[in-house]
Parts: structure tokens; C-alpha cells; sequence
């Protein structure tokens, strides 16, 4: 039995690894400001990640450096019984950016950012801890990139991009339910069990991106990302009791193997514009289509050669962003910004790793010009999430059982702090 029962355990603790819309595009305090809208015009070495084609019109050695602090949570229902709020606390998205022009209209940029992650925490026992109890994905991204100028009015870019992913997922197999330690034979046991997948990996993808200035106050970016594959290798843990009827414990389990997942991050295309409307008033949009039907399954592998595939129901998304800036002073700059981001899964098949449901975000921020060569962008953006109720299937069995639950997710929100400092050599 206790073969049986780690094997079933490790099915549970790989069931819906990763949750729904785990895109993030934090990428500096002016972007989350406007909403994203900064696609044609980046004027700083940010353009690394915003649109690389924007590096071509730099004239001096530049360097940017911030981060965005994330705060999400929501309160959690299933089967209409009240939990703890989902509540995993603040995370941190660093950057980093470089810009050197070349010679013979060439420039060189460098980005670091963080293109996926999640990070969600309920609390102990609650009814849904078969699925998860805590999980974080952290990514981060290593992009050289290369521009060209074209013209005074086109400019391209081209880049690789370096990812490496960590995972890890805390959860509580068969938590709540009753199973039937022998086939064929009624459920009268029940678990207390631990389970913690735990792994990284460096994948490869690439980048190229187009700017277009069809006049001197119209700008038009488009960049493309292309899609990352990943093979997360790591270790699964597996610690706990199984009891039987009047607390009789029928078997211990403390095992260790290797474990391993395939994951495709989705492709995306994006496309902006930006307006001067006057010398001091500037507006912008941006369009994001993302790929994410893409990620169809993960492909797991538990020790021992033991293989399973968690399969996905994903719809491609379109992400829209509008923005506007104003400097108030030569000094000081005030932004806002808007943006609808489309949840890509779909209610009948759901896992609690992050709570699904469409996402508007307003943003709003100042720019100061501390110098001629220093300025300090801050950014604050406030997430309203959708209420949503969906059905979460889970294993809840050695032999294949599997059981779901209905969960709500309310009140959804994020709170978003971002500051960026950049300089001109």
C-alpha cells in the first residue's frame, strides 16, 4: 500500500502546478504608471524591456535600476464555507537596465526583469489544502539586446532572452477526505500528509521589436517575445501518517525523489502608440496579445520512471493599457494610467495556485528631474480583481478518485509600489 500511496500523493501534489494568468509586466515605476502605455516612446534605459527598438535613439551611456512591490490577496469561499484570506504577503520585482550607443548607428541595451511568477498562501487546513497550501514561482529574465537605426524615423532591435524559473508548492494530499487504503473496499482512512515540490530551471527564448516615427510627435512600437521552454528539475518530499478507524495508524510515509515538470511559457505580441499633444502633454495605448493556449499540459515525472500530465484549457488573452503624462514643472511630471488585463482560464477546470478572474489596474505617478542626468520615477497601481467561482478537481485518492469543490474567490485586490532611478553618463 504505501508504493500505491506515494505514488497517488505525488499525483496530488502535481495536480494544476501552475495557476491562471501568471504574467507579470512590472517592468519600471513611468510603465506601471501609464499603464503600460510607454511602448513607443521609452526615453530611458527601461526601452530594454518596453520596446529594445527605442535603444537606437539613445545618444549617452545610460542605466536604470528599481523594483515593484506586490501585494495580492482575497477573500475565499468553497462550497459556499467562509476560509482565511488568501493573504501571502509582499513580494519584490527587481530590474535592471543598461543602454551603450555603438558605433555605425548601432546601440547595445540590457535587461533584467521578471516576465512570470505567482505567489499565493491560505491558511493551515483549510478546505482546499489537498490542492495547495502555499506555492511561488519566481522568474527572472536576462535580455542583451541589439539596435539598429534604421533612419531618424525607423529603428529595429533584436535580442535573446535568458530565463530561469524556480517552483515552490507546499500542499496537504487527500486533506479532508476519505479513501480506501484496498480497492474495492470501502473509504476508512484518512491522511495527514505534507507534500513539497521543489525545482529550477534556465530556458532560452528571443526577442525582436520594430519602432516607427511617422511624424515628429507619433510614435509606433511593436515587439514580439517568443516562447520559453522549460524543463524544472528538482526534488518531490512526502512526510505523514495514514489512520484508520479510532486514530489506528496504518502507515508512515517519509519519502524523497527526484521529480521533474515540462513547461512552455507562452509567446506574446505587443503593440504601441504614443501621442505628444503638446510640449508638455503626451498620451499613449498599448495592446498585448499573449499566447496562452499554448501552455495546453505540464509533463511530470515522479522518481522511478513514474510520468503524469496535468492537461490545460487555456484561451489566448489580449492585455489593453492607456496612459497619459503631464509635466506640471521642468522638474516634475505627473502620470496616469489604465489597464484591462483578460484572465486566460476558463471556470470548469481551475487550481487554487492563483485565483483567476479579469484584472482592471489604475496607475497613477510622479517623475522628478533631481538633475540634468538623475531622475526618480515612482508608480503606485491599485488591481481590482473580478469575483469568480469556479470548480477546483483535485486527486483525492490512491487509485485515481479525484474530487472537486467549488471555490469563490472575493474582494480581490493588489497593491502595487514601484520606484525607478535612472541616470545619463
Amino acid at each position: 500500500m504505501k508504493k500505491v500511496l506515494l505514488l497517488a500523493a505525488a499525483a496530488a501534489a502535481t495536480t494544476c502546478s501552475y495557476g491562471a494568468g501568471f504574467g507579470i509586466y512590472e517592468a519600471s515605476a513611468r510603465g506601471n504608471a501609464m499603464g503600460g502605455a510607454v511602448i513607443g516612446d521609452t526615453h530611458d534605459a527601461t526601452a530594454a524591456y518596453h520596446n529594445p527598438a527605442n535603444l537606437a535613439f539613445a545618444t549617452n551611456i545610460m542605466v536604470s535600476a528599481g523594483g515593484t512591490f506586490i501585494l495580492p490577496y482575497c477573500d475565499v469561499e468553497v462550497d459556499h464555507r467562509s476560509q482565511n484570506r488568501m493573504n501571502p504577503g509582499w513580494f519584490f520585482v527587481p530590474t535592471f537596465y543598461a543602454t551603450i550607443p555603438l558605433p555605425f548607428d548601432f546601440t547595445f541595451g540590457w535587461g533584467n526583469y521578471t516576465e512570470f511568477g505567482l505567489g499565493t498562501k491560505y491558511g493551515k487546513n483549510w478546505d482546499l489544502a489537498g490542492d495547495t497550501q502555499e506555492t511561488t514561482m519566481e522568474q527572472m529574465t536576462f535580455n542583451p539586446n541589439l539596435a539598429y537605426k534604421v533612419t531618424d524615423w525607423w529603428s529595429v532591435a533584436a535580442g535573446i532572452r535568458g530565463s530561469y524559473i524556480h517552483f515552490n508548492n507546499h500542499k496537504q494530499p487527500f486533506y479532508g477526505d476519505m479513501f480506501a487504503p484496498v480497492p474495492g473496499y470501502p473509504p476508512i482512512a484518512t491522511a495527514d500528509l505534507h507534500s513539497r515540490l521543489n525545482g529550477d530551471d534556465w530556458g532560452m527564448g528571443w526577442n525582436a521589436a520594430m519602432t516607427l516615427k511617422p511624424t515628429e510627435d507619433l510614435t509606433i512600437g511593436l515587439v514580439y517575445r517568443s516562447m520559453i521552454r522549460h524543463k524544472i528539475g528538482g526534488t518531490f518530499d512526502l512526510g505523514g501518517n495514514v489512520y484508520g478507524p479510532g486514530g489506528m495508524l496504518l502507515s508512515s510515509l517519509r519519502e524523497h525523489q527526484r521529480a521533474s515538470a515540462k513547461l512552455r511559457l507562452p509567446e506574446s505580441l505587443t503593440l504601441g502608440v504614443n501621442y505628444n499633444v503638446t510640449k508638455r502633454y503626451r498620451v499613449g495605448s498599448s495592446v498585448t496579445y499573449t499566447r496562452w493556449s499554448s501552455l495546453d499540459k505540464i509533463a511530470f515525472k515522479i522518481g522511478g520512471g513514474h510520468s503524469y500530465t496535468q492537461q490545460f484549457d487555456w484561451r489566448d488573452t489580449v492585455r489593453v493599457g492607456f496612459g497619459m503624462e503631464y509635466d506640471f514643472l521642468d522638474w516634475l511630471t505627473g502620470r496616469l494610467g489604465y489597464t484591462f488585463d483578460e484572465d486566460p482560464t476558463k471556470k470548469h477546470h481551475e487550481s487554487t495556485m492563483l485565483p483567476a478572474g479579469d484584472r482592471h489596474i489604475i496607475g497613477t505617478g510622479l517623475g522628478f528631474k533631481i538633475t540634468d542626468n538623475l531622475t526618480l520615477d515612482l508608480g503606485y497601481n491599485f488591481i481590482r480583481m473580478n469575483n469568480e467561482h469556479y470548480d477546483v478537481t483535485y486527486s483525492s485518492g490512491q487509485y485515481g478518485e479525484t474530487n472537486t469543490k467549488r471555490m469563490s474567490c472575493r474582494n480581490g485586490f493588489s497593491h502595487l509600489i514601484s520606484a525607478t532611478l535612472s541616470y545619463a553618463f
